[in-house]
């Protein structure tokens, strides 16, 4: 049943008034004798429409309305009175009154004319809340979608709606986005390109592409666009679905890379492997056109020597050869490092780690690119007792890690030489194996330690290929592991 508040300030017109709505069992009348009853009214009980006087006295029918706009929203409202003037008119419907009813006349058919004014009100706020709330299902579906949502006038360009995720990528307010052309959210050099695309999406009605947007702080995020024009309240506009596929690009990049690597590598074995065979003949023809000497000791000791390089170049080309072969992933710093350091004797060695959770986007042979850097320093290092991994902001942008230890470091004549392939004491593959690695997701590698003061190595980190998963940026998470000396 509906329910209506009726407000009048005359007794027998309200009686009146509720006879004959009642009759028929569709509406379940209240009165009130004033405007400041009908609030009371109001204040404890739910209506489904007002009617209401104006001439009343303390608070006449349009103050009522303004109050009633103004404390229940779009709550259906007839003013019903036997004043006419213009003016009254005109301000009632500046309040947003819903009809305007003359008193006068046969009894009957006013109230029949009233009904039929509720009739219409009525179903106006039925649909009008259909709409708001399809509306907000439709919000709440754009807001929690894991996808950028635009909405595009076609005729203009103009941003007329984004969803939460669009604005968290673009760093941008409502009110920022929606003064926006579409043209604005890509870098200038894509423009006329978009421009032509995006016309011959309206066009056909729907498309998809691939495409470059600005994202906060000018990065530049590689989407996946797919497009519908859609009729808004009348208005045809384009929506567009952005995917971000920045992690999918980087993949193929790093496969691209660890493809072009291999195929250089195993040129390079291949001449190595040459080259040493060619070195083992020649000491074996050597020792077949002389007789027996003991020179042939030494010969022998070369030819094992040479062996020795040739195993140790085909284990490295078999690590190698897993380069790139798994897609990067996202990999957290701190537990890879301590996995690393678990394949090694690090008794006698203090760890410290402060890289928060900091996780990078590499190749899954990250593991073996720290320990290469652990085991160098053991090596390498003289009497290395501490060992520590940091990470830092970089004014440039980025990450950069620090791996630090206090050994004798690295000399000046051998920093710009020391992820040189063949480099070093032993095969020098080392530290070229890491580089390699590093490479593969565009993270670069050098030494800045001071000789005599312990070597320290800085990986670059660049934008897009980290990120604080867990906590918040800055928070620290400060971890030490002390050495476990022999009594």
């Amino acid at each position: 049943m509906v329910t209506l508040l009726y407000v009048d300030d005359e007794p027998d017109l309200l009686n009146l008034g509720r006879l004959f709505l009642e009759r028929g069992g569709e509406f379940s009348v209240t009165t009130a004798g004033s405007a400041q009853e009908g609030l009371e009214k109001l204040s404890t009980a739910a209506f489904d429409a007002v009617i209401s006087d104006y001439q009343m006295p303390d608070m006449d029918g349009l103050e009522f309305l303004g109050t009633v706009r103004s404390l229940y929203g779009n709550l259906p409202f007839i003013l019903f009175t036997g004043r006419g003037r213009e003016e009254v008119v005109i301000e009632a419907i500046n309040l947003g009154v819903d009809f305007y009813l003359q008193k006068g006349g046969d009894a009957k058919s006013q109230f029949a004319e009233l009904r039929h004014k509720l009739h219409i009100a009525l179903e106006r706020r039925r649909t009008h809340d259909a709409l708001k709330s399809e509306n907000e299902k439709n919000r709440n579906l754009m807001d929690h979608a894991s996808d950028a949502i635009f909405i595009i006038d076609t005729a203009t360009g103009m941003i007329l709606d984004a969803n939460k995720k669009a604005r968290d990528i673009t760093g941008l307010t409502p009110d920022e986005i929606t003064s926006l052309h579409y043209l604005s959210l890509h870098p200038p050099q894509y423009h006329d390109q978009y421009r032509a695309e995006i016309d011959a999406m309206i066009l056909e009605g729907s498309g998809s592409r691939t495409l470059t947007l600005l994202g906060a702080g000018g990065r530049h995020i590689p989407m996946i666009i797919s497009a519908n024009v859609i009729d808004l309240d009348g208005r045809p506009c384009l929506m567009g679905i952005f995917h971000d596929i920045s992690e999918i690009q980087m993949t193929q990049d790093a496969l691209q890379l660890a493809n072009k690597k291999l195929n250089l590598l195993a040129e390079i074995t291949r001449h190595d492997i040459r080259n040493k065979l060619t070195v083992i003949g020649g000491y074996l023809d050597l020792m077949k056109s002389r007789p027996p000497e003991p020179d042939y000791s030494m010969y022998g000791k070369k030819i094992t020597a040479t062996v020795k390089v040739i195993g140790e170049n085909i284990e490295f080309s078999k690590i190698y050869q897993n380069l790139g072969v798994t897609a990067p992933l996202w990999q957290n710093v701190r537990d890879v490092f301590f996995r690393a350091c678990t394949h090694i004797d690090i008794k006698n060695l203090t760890i410290q780690s402060d890289t928060q959770d900091l996780e990078i986007f590499s190749d899954p042979l990250l593991e073996r690119a720290f320990f290469n850097f652990i085991e160098n320093a053991l090596q390498h290092g003289g009497s290395v007792t501490m060992l520590r991994i940091t990470a830092a902001e970089s004014a440039s942008g980025g990450v950069t890690l620090r791996i630090d230890d206090n050994g004798i470091g690295i000399p000046p004549f051998d920093k710009a030489n020391i992820f040189g392939k063949g480099f070093g004491r032993n095969t020098g593959l080392g530290l070229f194996l890491v580089q390699e690695i590093l490479s593969i997701t565009g993270i670069t590698v050098c030494e800045t330690g001071e000789y005599q003061k312990g070597a320290r190595f800085e990986l670059h980190i660049p934008q897009g290929k980290y990120r604080y998963p867990r906590h918040p940026q800055g928070e620290r998470c400060h971890i030490l592991i002390p050495a476990q000396h022999n009594s």
